[in-house]
């Protein structure tokens, strides 16, 4: 093999080594690309799911205070009912007179 020979076989193996690398760079640039879409997309899921906690978290003493007030209130209504009962047979025996 002469030199010249040797020079052309050492340029194509330096050629197909470079399409190798800039086929390798391509496809991590696209990966890069498509990670750091991604990280975005789940930063603003992130944003959009702090916002409604935190608004939970704001409405939640309210709800907890109007649950308190409708226990307190279910157990007037029940106490009352339960004194209508009790007085219901004398009713009954002072409407029959």
């Amino acid at each position: 093999m002469s030199q010249k020979d040797a020079q052309v076989a050492k340029a194509k193996e330096l050629h197909g080594a470079i399409q190798q690398m800039t086929e390798k760079t391509e496809a991590l640039e696209a990966e890069l690309k498509a990670l750091a879409e991604e990280k975005t997309q789940i930063e603003r899921d992130l944003n959009v799911c702090a916002s409604r906690a935190q608004a939970l978290q704001a409405q939640l003493p309210q709800k907890a205070m109007e649950l308190k007030q409708l226990e307190q209130l279910e157990q007037q209504k029940e106490a009352e009912y339960m004194k209508m009962l009790e007085a219901t047979p004398t009713l009954v025996q002072v409407l029959k007179k």
